[in-house]
């Protein structure tokens, strides 16, 4: 199919929903000619496999990828998060698939030819469950699109087993008060996201499923059962940022005592020099109490470093400092094990976007270990600086990059060129790439235009993956999918 003729499939066949799947050999396949993707294509991962999949399910277009995963340190390949994606829209839509099985480089997806489908009422209980704590919200990303075009008019329940603080991937957190919030901002229907248990996989043999129930609107039940209901123009060239009005925190960590020693200190710790108030304070101080204590500690001590120009106006006069701006507990939260700790930061913005970053234990950049100089000292009594430790890379970790997402002073050495002006994405570098696929079966439809604005988006803003998105986009919905 012609590259300029794909948008105009989007709509002929969003009545295709709900069906069953065959796994069969090519051999069987109908001969339409599919869209070929290359899986080392830019950021080279998941994602991509991801949103293909979702257009192919929804327009219809056959689908042919190779090399899956293949920029990848690790394993190549569709891992068992992506097979729960790949087989649920395969099962919605009547599609048959070929090399579906985890571990496999390839991935043949074919939806029913045109004249075989037949209007039928998606399965408004979708219930998945991973094997392992996969990310329960990567699934979610796959699926949502389709299901946002189903025949239904009801609202769908999608229950997810799964992960629900994995690395690498939104949290369930970070789903709640950023990506659901941003959605509804830009005018996708209504979405809701409940949690009945944390999930985690640490990296450090901890691992408990969890599960979350999504409850969507449909555009059709959003837009009074319209038979041709359409996303909404998405256009974020004409929003802006906004400036800072609130900061919310989450902490996850567990109620352990901050000091975990039994009997005497190791000699030569710094604890030698504690005090016995002192030592009695530590020892009765939690994880969770110490890594609260230490991200507003460090989120006041860095935000001083940002211009006053980022925060709303009542919060930045020329006789104050960031320190008005306010800070809140949004959920503090404990958790079974010391490898299960997390920190979720969200700026609350005046155009009514949020902004937020995050970090995970177990998932945070790797810095060099020293050698401990005697190795008779290191058993099982652990001091106190290697809780300390790790609880300030954590926080560390999360304060840089809020702050570098609020004002990355990199970017303000280059001036915007001539007869141009650029600014900041309305949203943070994760989400953005999440709202690819929306801005271009928004536009594909047909109906909506760019509207000329005074001011772009700048692209140096847009991570791999959201050039990744793109890319996807314009290869299964035509090169003016994105304008």
């Amino acid at each position: 199919m012609a590259a300029a003729n794909r948008s105009k499939s989007i709509f002929r066949y969003i009545s295709r929903i709900n069906g069953r799947t065959r796994n069969r050999s090519m051999a069987q396949v109908p001969p339409t000619e599919p869209v070929r993707l290359d899986g080392r294509k830019l950021e080279g991962g998941g994602q991509l496999v991801r949103i293909a999949i979702a257009l192919s399910a929804l327009t219809g277009q056959p689908l042919q990828i190779e090399h899956i995963r293949g920029n990848r340190s690790g394993k190549k390949g569709l891992k068992a998060s992506h097979m729960a994606a790949v087989q649920t829209l395969g099962e919605l839509s009547g599609s048959t698939l070929v090399k579906a099985q985890v571990g496999s480089c390839s991935l043949g997806f074919y939806p029913p030819l045109h004249d075989q489908v037949q209007s039928r009422q998606t399965n408004t209980d979708i219930n998945i469950r991973l094997p392992t704590p996969g990310s329960v919200f990567l699934v979610f990303q796959a699926l949502y699109p389709y299901l946002l075009y189903s025949s239904t008019d009801d609202q769908i329940r999608l229950s997810i087993i799964g992960g629900t603080n994995v690395s690498s991937s939104p949290s369930y957190d970070y789903a709640s008060q950023v990506l659901i919030p941003n959605f509804a901002r830009v005018g996708l229907p209504p979405l809701s996201v409940r949690l009945e248990k944390r999930g985690w996989a640490s990296g450090h043999g901890q691992v408990q499923m969890g599960k979350v129930m999504f409850v969507i609107d449909p555009l059709r039940k959003a837009t009074g059962g319209s038979p041709r209901a359409e996303l909404p123009s998405i256009d974020l060239h004409r929003h802006q940022r906004g400036k800072i009005s609130q900061i919310d925190i989450t902490i996850l960590a567990p109620d352990d005592h901050l000091v975990e020693v039994d009997g005497d200190l190791p000699r030569g710790s710094r604890h030698d020099d504690h005090t016995a108030a002192e030592l009695e304070a530590d020892q009765a101080e939690t994880v969770r109490e110490f890594l609260e204590r230490q991200v507003y500690r460090v989120l006041r001590k860095q935000l001083k470093d940002v211009p006053l120009s980022v925060f709303s106006p009542e919060f930045s006069p020329k006789n104050s400092t960031s320190e008005s701006v306010p800070i809140r507990t949004h959920t503090t939260e404990a958790t079974h094990s010391r490898s299960c700790m997390y920190v979720l930061i969200v700026a609350h913005m005046s155009t009514g976007f949020k902004i937020g970053r995050d970090a995970l234990h177990g998932s945070l950049k790797q810095r060099p270990k020293e050698k401990p100089k005697n190795k008779k000292r290191q058993g099982k009594n652990k001091p106190r600086e290697d809780m300390v430790s790790r609880v300030n890379g954590l926080v560390d970790e999360c304060v840089e990059s809020f702050i570098r997402e609020l004002y990355d002073t990199e970017m303000q050495t280059t001036a915007d060129p001539p007869g141009t002006a650029r600014h900041r994405p309305c949203v943070d570098e994760y989400m953005r790439d999440q709202l690819v696929v929306f801005e271009a079966l928004g536009k594909s439809s047909g109906t909506h235009k760019r509207q000329d604005s005074e001011s772009h988006e700048d692209d140096r803003y847009w991570s791999l993956h959201t050039q990744t998105a793109q890319w996807v986009c314009r290869q299964m919905l035509g090169e003016d999918s994105l304008g």
